[in-house]
């Protein structure tokens, strides 16, 4: 028999933001919003939303967050697998648009800040990505999700 206690879901907005500093020093900013869910699994925290990509199709982005570290698997016109343990260095991999290659994730700081009472959260990750042991870009990504209120 399911543990109702860990098994909660909820639908969400999420606001996703990010900030790249790439290694001439220039920044990209993305922002945008997304309709979600939210749900806890076990020991597992899923936070499950849909990214619409420039002339392409969506992308469902899905972030499983654990006490020792955050997956996100990104599937549609990009197929990546990634994960993220504070202070490590992580393999990943990406295919989409013709590209097909491996990188590592060092990193930095994985903050997730929870208010159960207003349904309401933030996961913040700080990384920096290699390819070919290049640095490509310091990213800040920020993910804000509320419960979605029925209308």
């Amino acid at each position: 028999m399911a543990d109702n206690q860990n098994h909660l879901k909820m639908p969400i907005k999420v606001t996703f933001q990010s900030e790249i500093i790439n290694a001439d020093n220039d920044r990209e900013f993305v922002v945008f919003g997304a309709d979600g869910q939210y749900y806890i699994k076990g020991e597992s925290e899923y936070i499950v939303f849909s990214e619409e990509l420039e002339g392409k199709e969506k992308v469902d982005c899905f972030y499983k967050i654990t006490d020792k570290e955050v997956r996100l698997k990104r599937s549609g016109d990009i197929n990546m697998l990634q994960s993220f343990r504070a202070g490590e260095t992580t393999d990943g991999s990406y295919q989409g648009g013709g590209a097909r290659f491996q990188f590592e994730t060092e990193t930095e700081k994985v903050v997730m800040m929870k208010d159960r009472e207003k349904k309401r959260g933030c996961l913040q990750l700080d990384y920096k990505l290699k390819v070919q042991d290049q640095i490509t870009g310091q990213y800040l990504i920020t993910i804000n999700y509320e419960e979605e209120q029925a209308r």
